[in-house]
């Protein structure tokens, strides 16, 4: 089962950092191609720019520690238990985003390429979120 851990430092605090991450209605703002978020009862729907839609269950979110854990249904990718956290820690300059993230592809032989499909987008991602962050920080 391929597994990814990825951190980013943003300048800005935690709470500031938590603003945009813990608005589970924000991920179109920084997720590469999300075009629109829905809010659901156990989580949110989420539509790409290419036409496909997942489900995202959200577990775990805790205002209190700034994470919350996910399990997506959808992606474009062949596989199952899709799943991941996202943290926020506090640091000396501001805060540190924690993403871990794990699947389980549908064909085991191709676990290694489907991992070397989606460890690039995962930086993509905290720089977008990184961005956004910092620039509501500076307003």
């Amino acid at each position: 089962m391929p597994s990814f851990h990825h951190t980013i430092d943003i300048a800005a605090t935690a709470q500031q950092v938590w603003a945009v991450l813990g608005d589970l209605t924000s991920v179109d703002r920084w997720i590469p191609g999300v075009t629109s978020v829905t809010r659901t009862g156990t989580g949110r729907t989420c539509t790409f720019d290419d036409g496909h839609v997942q489900q995202e269950q959200i577990l775990d979110y805790s205002p209190t520690t700034h994470s919350y854990r996910y399990v997506i249904d959808g992606a474009p990718l062949p596989v199952r238990d899709n799943t991941g956290t996202f943290a926020v820690e506090d640091t000396d300059n501001g805060s540190r985003v924690v993403w871990e993230s794990s699947f389980v592809p549908l064909d085991p032989a191709g676990a290694d390429e489907l991992a070397r499909m989606w460890e690039p987008y995962l930086p993509v991602v905290l720089a977008s979120l990184k961005k956004v962050v910092e620039d509501d920080a500076a307003r």
